[in-house]
């Protein structure tokens, strides 16, 4: 539904040349099945907002949003370790930080660990 609503807008504001030249690249690089790659795409991202709106009846939006960027540095983690990205000091710290950030917020949801003050 929203490819049907946004593709007029987004055609309009980049300009049909540039939609055709990007059409055509994506057809002679990858060939037919292009489309069929854009339509399985588009049906598992319904699925996942799908699923994430399920998700937020069952847990709190707290909880959700520390899953959600667990799943982003699992994800950048597993392109780091299957295509050899090089990371900076900076991004690792970072990944860090959630991490133990996302550690420390399970052992006080589940009572494992007391703060006193």
């Amino acid at each position: 539904m929203s490819l049907l609503i946004l593709t007029p807008f987004a055609i309009a504001v980049e300009g049909p040349q540039v939609w055709a030249a990007g059409w055509e690249t994506a057809i002679s690089q990858i060939g037919p099945q292009f489309i069929w790659w854009v339509a399985a795409q588009s049906v598992f991202y319904h699925l996942y907002n799908q699923v994430s709106y399920m998700s937020l009846d069952e847990i709190s939006p707290l909880t959700f949003s520390i899953g959600n960027t667990m799943k982003r540095i699992s994800v950048i983690v597993s392109s780091i370790i299957i295509f050899h990205t090089p990371v900076q000091p900076i991004n690792a710290l970072g990944a860090a930080i959630a991490i133990l950030g996302t550690f420390l917020y399970s052992q006080v949801t589940f009572g494992k660990l007391r703060f006193f003050w």
